[in-house]
């Protein structure tokens, strides 16, 4: 299992990450052969951010193993993350997350992120990753770095 000591959905994402590996969003991080982190730089978000000229990528899925959590390896997922977002002409890289996910908006804030808004995202019927909502609006903190 997957554990970063922040609450992002792991048990979702553990059951999501292979068929989003197949289908080319989610990027895997692999050390010596084993599996230690993912990312899902995605191209829009408009559940979260609305429509929104193509300006930015995504972060989404950013997970690093517990064996490596301290290691720099969440750090080295967001860097290239931003060669990404540079690659596709973007000039921005954007996140959410849970605004009562305390850690990871200090984590988040500690590599450059800034907060932006609060909003509340009201998914009807199944959730972004196929996992049903129940009806709730669901609480973000978005923010974004350049």
């Amino acid at each position: 299992m997957i554990d970063t000591g922040i609450d992002s959905g792991l048990t979702r994402h553990a059951r999501d990450v292979e068929p989003s590996v197949s289908r080319g969003e989610t990027h895997v991080v692999l050390l010596a052969g084993k599996l230690v982190g993912s990312v899902a730089p995605l191209e829009q978000d408009a559940a979260w951010w609305g429509p929104r000229p193509p300006d930015a990528l995504y972060r989404h899925r950013l997970v690093v193993v517990a064996e490596v959590r301290g290691k720099g390896i969440g750090k080295q997922i967001l860097m290239w993350s931003q060669g990404q977002t540079i690659a596709a002409g973007r000039e921005w890289l954007r996140l959410d997350c849970g605004t009562g996910n305390t850690r990871l908006r200090y984590y988040d804030e500690r590599q450059g992120f800034r907060h932006v808004d609060d909003v509340l995202v009201d998914f009807p019927g199944p959730g972004p990753d196929g996992e049903p909502w129940d009806g709730s609006p669901l609480p973000a903190l978005v923010g974004a770095m350049s």
